[in-house]
């Protein structure tokens, strides 16, 4: 006899945006988000931060998956004006394992940090954690509750 999950179960298809900037990682991660449909499934790929502003407006993505170094670029400069441009949760994703840079993507807005060479499982774990994730209430100061 199988239990019942507990807490909430979605049954609407999580879309999700990948902005990295390697092509062949965006290929891996889109083959491994994809083999998990109906859950959940790429939308779009970005490989900086102007394409991903345009595929967040454009696509309205549930999640973005989010690699914390593009290039030569610091993609956590742009994640508080990234977040404000659509409902959409963010998971950095990151080859550092610096507690600084983890406590900085989380202070900047993102909901989760994993690092790139977590197992597979855990990345998928987590973009459906990220996903069910709700903002703490806060009071009229903004104050958390």
């Amino acid at each position: 006899m199988k239990k019942a999950a507990k807490g909430p179960v979605s049954t609407r298809t999580i879309k999700v945006l990948l902005v990295e900037d390697h092509e062949h990682v965006l290929w891996g991660l889109g083959k491994l988000i994809n083999g998990e449909w109906p859950k959940m499934m790429v939308i779009g790929t970005a490989r900086n931060m102007t394409d991903a502003a345009t595929m967040m407006r454009d696509r309205n993505p549930d999640v973005v998956v989010l690699d914390a170094c593009l290039g030569e670029h610091d993609a956590l400069d742009a994640l508080p004006e990234l977040l404000a441009s659509n409902h959409a949760k963010v998971l950095v994703w990151t080859e550092c394992n610096d507690a600084e840079l983890q406590c900085r993507a989380l202070r900047e807005g993102a909901q989760a940090v994993v690092p790139k060479d977590a197992p597979a499982e855990l990345l998928l774990r987590e973009i459906e954690r990220v996903h069910m994730w709700r903002a703490p209430a806060r009071d009229a100061h903004g104050e958390r509750n």
